[in-house]
């Protein structure tokens, strides 16, 4: 088994609590009328329901590639969206990918809803304004919650769903178009990727956001399974056009990962090899 450059304890602090690798200091001020036009529509768009709006991803991590990167926006909302709002949302998204393709690949919103992220029965959520998302505008919830060890839960709770996510990618790649269908399969690449690494997360004590790294603790253990990273990696930086090939690794590496996530999260630090 080779040596992995990243060691036990990157990306954790002296107690072994995760510490986050974004934050307002690290946004690039290119991006930064991007965000606050975002902001500014979801506020005309939502004013009574927007509570709070977070970055994440790259940007968020001073780590962005002009035109590569996306934009990633969490809206968290006081109640649910009416199927009105949601298609205001999905056209908002639309307008500020097309007025700002020269700058990103694409803005996303996703939407979260005050009552179940304060939950504390909701690990996920929870943990992932925490440690993966920078509070650009209302109350930071991030603050109230943590701090966390690199532990199975957390595993479990960022990637535990591949079997759904695998199942809902399987049927997207049937019907989407040839855009989305790229688009799609990049994002799907990522997900496997980020679901390998916390597979193994636990054991290796090893905490990092980028993708290269995920692959690389991950490969420490599975390296029968560099062929594949590779890959993936490939598409992520360059899409991939043979939808039969696509809908065979990803059948063959979701069901791998469905199979085998619960057991190899659970390894602990102590078993790290």
């Amino acid at each position: 088994m080779e040596k992995m450059v990243l060691q036990a304890g990157h990306g954790l602090d002296a107690n072994g609590y995760i510490v986050s690798d974004v934050s307002k200091d690290k946004i690039d001020p290119v991006y930064l009328s991007c965000i606050q036009e975002s902001i500014e529509a979801l506020q005309n768009l939502f004013t009574k329901q927007l509570h709070s709006v977070y970055l994440y991803g790259s940007v968020a991590r001073g780590e962005a590639v002009l035109l590569k990167s996306d934009l990633d926006l969490i809206a968290l909302f006081h109640t649910k969206l009416s199927s009105v709002h949601t298609a205001a949302l999905k056209k908002l998204t639309r307008e500020l990918s097309h007025k700002y393709r020269t700058l990103v690949r694409d803005v996303g919103i996703a939407t979260v809803y005050y009552g179940e992220t304060v939950d504390p029965a909701n690990y996920y959520e929870n943990a992932f304004l925490k440690e993966l998302c920078v509070c650009v505008y209302g109350e930071d919830l991030g603050k109230q919650f943590g701090p966390y060890k690199l532990t199975s839960d957390i595993a479990t709770s960022f990637n535990g769903d591949i079997c759904e996510s695998l199942n809902r990618a399987l049927k997207r790649l049937d019907t989407d178009s040839t855009d989305e269908f790229k688009t799609f399969s990049q994002g799907f690449a990522r997900k496997l990727i980020r679901t390998y690494y916390s597979m193994v997360m636990a054991r290796s004590q090893i905490w990092t956001t980028r993708l290269h790294e995920q692959s690389e603790v991950f490969i420490h253990y599975f390296p029968a399974k560099e062929s594949i990273i590779q890959t993936l990696l490939k598409w992520i930086d360059e899409p991939p056009t043979n939808r039969d090939v696509v809908h065979e690794v990803f059948t063959r590496e979701g069901e791998w990962a469905c199979v085998n996530f619960t057991k190899e999260a659970n390894i602990s630090a102590n078993s790290r090899g």
